[in-house]
Order: C-alpha cells, then sequence, then structure tokens
C-alpha cells in the first residue's frame, strides 16, 4: 500500500473537461426525467446528424446536470448522469483511449487503435493500492440498514435511467463494469454487462454464456464448489478503464494492469469494503455484492445492442452489501439499442483491433491490412469485412475468412474478404464487391455450427451457419467507372460553393412491437416510466434453481407469466414454477 501516490490518468472529470473544451460535450442544466425522457433525449442526438454529407453537427457526449424522476426526486448537486462519454463518436472513443488528432478517418484511427491495445497487452502496469481514506470513490460509504428502506435508498437514490422507456421494465446501469475473481488464478476480470434494478439492495446481472466471457467462466468455478460469489459493479470507470469492460484482454492479465498498459502509468486501486475485491480508486461509484450461484432471478426485457427487445430471462441475482461513491458523483449510461449507438462504436473498434492483431501475429497472415467489424443497423457481430493486399494467395484469403469467423465463438455470422481499394467501413462499397468480384460458385462457403452469439434466439435450434465470402478480383479488371480523384476534389469545392444542404438520415428512431411480447411486460413498463420499478422487482423476488431451468440467460416461457396484481400486492406465480425462494432483500 503507498500513502500519497497521485492519479496520473484521467478520470471521468478530467476527461469531461477535455471533451469540452474540444467540443464533443453538451452540458443540459434543465430538468430531465431519468425515468422517461432522458435517454430518448440522446437518442435524437444519433439519429439526427447520422448519414449527412458535410458533418457540421457532430455527435457529442451528454451531461445532465439537473436530473429528476417521475416520482418528482431532484437529483442536482449530487449526482449528473452521463452518456455517450465514452465512445459516443469515433473522435470520443479517441480521446478516451488518449488518441490525439484522430479525425473522422475511421480506417486511420483503427490503425492507432490497434497499436494501442497491442502495446497494453505487450505492456501492462501493475495498478498500486492506495488506503481507502484517499480514494475519491470511498468518500461516502453506504452499508447495513441505510440500504434498505425502498423510495430513496440504496440503489433508489441513484439516478439511474430506464434505456428504452415504454418497454424496459426496471432502470439499467447499461455502462456498467463488473470485477469478478477467477477462485484458480486469482485474476480479476473486468467486463461490461448489463444490471438491472430490483429493490434498494438487490440487482440483477446478465453475463453471457455464449461469448465465453471472464464473468461467466468465474461464475462456473463458485458454482462448481458451491461458494458464494463476490461480485463489484463499476459506475464511472475512468476513461481508458472504462473501454477494457467491452474488450476481449487475455485471460492471464488483470484487466486494471492492461489500463494501466494502455494509459503507461500504473492504475490506483482500493480494497472493496464488503467484498474480497479490489475496485479502482478514482471511480465515481462502486457497488459490492454477493451471487448466490444456485439461484437466479427473472430479468429483462431490456433494447438489445442487436436492434430488438430482449425478453424475460432467468440470471444472476446479486444482494447489494454497500455502495461507495464520491459525494459528488457523475453516473454513466450509455445508448445502446437499435444502431447507430455507443455501444456499438465501442464494440466496433474494440474488437476490430484484436481481431486484426489475432490473423496478422498470431495466424501470420502478413497481407491483412485491416479488419471492420460493420456496426450501424446489423450490430458488430454479424459482418466482418477483412482487407487484403493486391495478389494475396487464394490460401491466405480462405485462411483469413477461417480465422476471422472462429477467433471468436459468436462473431463472423456473414464473412467477407476484400482487396484494399474497397473501404471496409462503405458497406455500398463491400455490396459493391460482392456483386461483381465474386464468382458466386467458388467464392462462398457455408458451413454449419456458429454460436447464435447477442443476437434474438432461434427457435428450432441452438446455433447457427456462418457464410465466408471471398469478394477479392479475382483476375484484372477495367478501372472503376468514376472520374479520377483530382476531379472529384474540384468538384467538391464547387459543392461546398454553392452552399448545397446536407442529406436528411435515414435510421429508425422510434420502436413497434413485432409479436414477442406480453401484456404483463407492458405493464411492468408503464410502471417503470411512472418511476414504480420497486414494484417490479417485488414481482421477480422469488427465485428460481440454477439448474432447474438450464442455468443463466434461460428464456422464461410465456405460457403463464409471473403476474403482479397492483391492487392487492400480490403475485401470480404460474402452475410448475420452478422454486419459490425469497432473496431476502429489502421489498
Amino acid at each position: 500500500m503507498q500513502k500519497g501516490f497521485p492519479r496520473q490518468y484521467d478520470d471521468l472529470n478530467a476527461h469531461l473537461e477535455k471533451l469540452d473544451k474540444a467540443g464533443l460535450l453538451w452540458t443540459i442544466d434543465q430538468a430531465i426525467n431519468k425515468d422517461k425522457h432522458l435517454h430518448p433525449f440522446v437518442r435524437w442526438g444519433y439519429v439526427g446528424d447520422v448519414g449527412t454529407v458535410v458533418n457540421t453537427n457532430p455527435k457529442r457526449a451528454f451531461l445532465f446536470t439537473n436530473v429528476t424522476d417521475s416520482k418528482g426526486r431532484s437529483y442536482k448537486g449530487d449526482c449528473d448522469v452521463m452518456v455517450g462519454g465514452t465512445a459516443g463518436s469515433l473522435a470520443i472513443y479517441a480521446a478516451s483511449l488518449g488518441i490525439a488528432d484522430a479525425g473522422d478517418d475511421i480506417t486511420a484511427l483503427s490503425q492507432k487503435i490497434y497499436q494501442k491495445w497491442t502495446h497494453a497487452f505487450e505492456n501492462p502496469i501493475a495498478a498500486v493500492e492506495i488506503p481507502s481514506e484517499e480514494a475519491p470513490v470511498h468518500e461516502v460509504v453506504i452499508t447495513g440498514d441505510a440500504l434498505k428502506g425502498g423510495e430513496g435508498k440504496g440503489l433508489a437514490a441513484l439516478p439511474v435511467p430506464n434505456n428504452t422507456p415504454g418497454w424496459d421494465t426496471a432502470p439499467y446501469f447499461s455502462a456498467g463494469l463488473w470485477i469478478t475473481h477467477n477462485l484458480d488464478s486469482g485474476i480479476e476480470n473486468i467486463s461490461q454487462n448489463r444490471c438491472s434494478l430490483k429493490a434498494s439492495d438487490r440487482m440483477t446481472a446478465m453475463w453471457l454464456i455464449q461469448t465465453n466471457g471472464g464473468a461467466h467462466n468465474n461464475w462456473v468455478k463458485y458454482k462448481e464448489r458451491g461458494e458464494k460469489m463476490p461480485v463489484a459493479l463499476i459506475v464511472g470507470a475512468p476513461p481508458m478503464l472504462q473501454v477494457i469492460g467491452p474488450q476481449k484482454t487475455p485471460e492471464h492479465l488483470n484487466d486494471l494492469d492492461v489500463a494501466g498498459g494502455l494509459a503507461g502509468v500504473p492504475y490506483r486501486k482500493v480494497r472493496c469494503k464488503t467484498v474480497p475485491l479490489w475496485a479502482p480508486a478514482d471511480a465515481q461509484i462502486i457497488i459490492e455484492g454477493w451471487i448466490d450461484p444456485k439461484k437466479l432471478e427473472m430479468e429483462a426485457p431490456f433494447g438489445e445492442s442487436y436492434g430488438n427487445m430482449s425478453v424475460e430471462e432467468y440470471n444472476h441475482s446479486i444482494e447489494v452489501t454497500a455502495i461507495t461513491r464520491r459525494k459528488k458523483a457523475i453516473l454513466t449510461s450509455m445508448i445502446s439499442q437499435m444502431a447507430p449507438s455507443e455501444s456499438g462504436v465501442i464494440k466496433q473498434l474494440n474488437y476490430s483491433a484484436v481481431m486484426l492483431n489475432h490473423l496478422k501475429n498470431t495466424l501470420y497472415i502478413r497481407q491483412v491490412k485491416d479488419v471492420a467489424l460493420h456496426g450501424p443497423m446489423i450490430g458488430v457481430s454479424r459482418f466482418t469485412v477483412i482487407v487484403l493486399e493486391k495478389h494475396t494467395p487464394r490460401t491466405e484469403v480462405w485462411r483469413a475468412l477461417s480465422g476471422a469467423t472462429t477467433f471468436m465463438r459468436s462473431v463472423g455470422k456473414i464473412t467477407v474478404a476484400v482487396d484494399e481499394d474497397v473501404n471496409p467501413n462503405n458497406m455500398e462499397e463491400v455490396l459493391w464487391a460482392i456483386a461483381y468480384r465474386t464468382d458466386l460458385m467458388k467464392s462462398v462457403k457455408i458451413e454449419d455450427y456458429q454460436a447464435n452469439g447477442h443476437a434474438p434466439k432461434l427457435r428450432d435450434r441452438e446455433w447457427e451457419a456462418k457464410i465466408m465470402i471471398d469478394a477479392t478480383m479475382h483476375y484484372p479488371m477495367p478501372p472503376v467507372a468514376l472520374p479520377p480523384k483530382e476531379i472529384m476534389e474540384e468538384a467538391r469545392e464547387l459543392w461546398t460553393k454553392a452552399g448545397l444542404p446536407p442529406v436528411s438520415p435515414r435510421w429508425k428512431w422510434y420502436g413497434y412491437d413485432l409479436g414477442d411480447w406480453c401484456e404483463e411486460w407492458t405493464r411492468c413498463a408503464e410502471r417503470a416510466v411512472a418511476g414504480d420499478w420497486l414494484l417490479n422487482g417485488i414481482r421477480t423476488a422469488r427465485l428460481v434453481d440454477t439448474d432447474a431451468v438450464g442455468g443463466p440467460t434461460s428464456g422464461v416461457p410465456h405460457k403463464g407469466v409471473v403476474r403482479y396484481d397492483e391492487q392487492t400486492g400480490k403475485v401470480a406465480y404460474p402452475e410448475g414454477f420452478p422454486l419459490s425462494d425469497s432473496f431476502g432483500t429489502d421489498e
């Protein structure tokens, strides 16, 4: 433990100051209802300036300084809410990663990101422990009975927003980072996964089984030993730590040390108050608790990054034992749901970097120039584009296609190889290459047994197939039928001088029912918008046996849905409900 060890990296406060100076932050001082309007307000910042010819209004982060809720509570002066401050745009992501002068060229930025991550993986810097009294995140400590009491207590005292109001059944931490511990190696994993509020001292978490992530794997070890699992949720992490959460870091490294590698200096850590874990000392809020791996709780619906609502599932239930925070904290949230979104940008850039590193430096396919995971509308795990040098041997083209589809369990449903004259981030160019550079009888290969991943579940089987397309030129072709660069640049100057308006965006900007829904979920969503999410937590407060339902992320049967009667305050459970075991938290 080192006393007086100074912070040498940006915390969230310093990061926001830099975004503000760079013109990448909107500070909203007017009152905004976090239950109903906060996330929709931000959503307009994503659909209102996408697809313009001349981008005069770049996406910015949002800092809400006057947050209210549907119950009339004001959080002003106690806790602000930030949305889009980590990866709301390419420029914001670059600032989070400490990359200066990134510009708007995603191809150039991808190369800088690749170099940054590769350096961090190869050169981690061990975190330094500091005493609790020097940790900003321990300025306020809430434990025991102070967590209980419902409205205004514990979790209910934080301005956690509804992410998809009208569909979500509770406020969610969408940008929180989970700290979990590997029982065998002692390594701490940090992962970004959603977290739903259930009571003032209870919440649920969803850790994807399909991605084979560290949090789930650590949970399996605790379940095998029959031990409760300690967890901690980071809310408002320093920016170079925040980008760690969605990244696929090497399993042998502590993620806090990788963040040190990104920053070039050691991160400060502090011991948690009620669980045997380390936490970043310069976070805004830390929520500590325990998971009983034998028990699960109903969780969701929630608006997902693939553009649909995920319906009710059985997931991890957490008994909260402590909330530590700064006196004046900033709660972070993330736009996910239908692309364009912040979660899409951060995963797109993170995954592209590690896949490029895998193809070039693990598989030694030196002809690979770039990898792009396409985000808008499709979702980053569905469509991958690989850029290869001209005259790459056909064997290496197919080795790259195969390597990209097998690197991560659920990434690569559609994978396309293109020549270096094709911009992998422009889908029109990619589709052009598919349309005119392929011989479909020999350029396409379909294979079965690809993990479904983070996507709507298939109804008739547990896995998907994958398609690989070689859209590189199979032989020399005539010139592209467009004027040369010099002439086009001259014409662009004339366009600007003419003062022509930008093109209007064409994106989905509202939600609608597609059939997989029920009236009870509508009632839950209505209660959440009204600020009555605690009642929804009572509805799910009976836990189920993990093995009885097939494990985490198991879907809750639609027939005989659990119902909450507002008139009587009673919960009606369908026949055959797996287990009625009360969690024993505040209701």
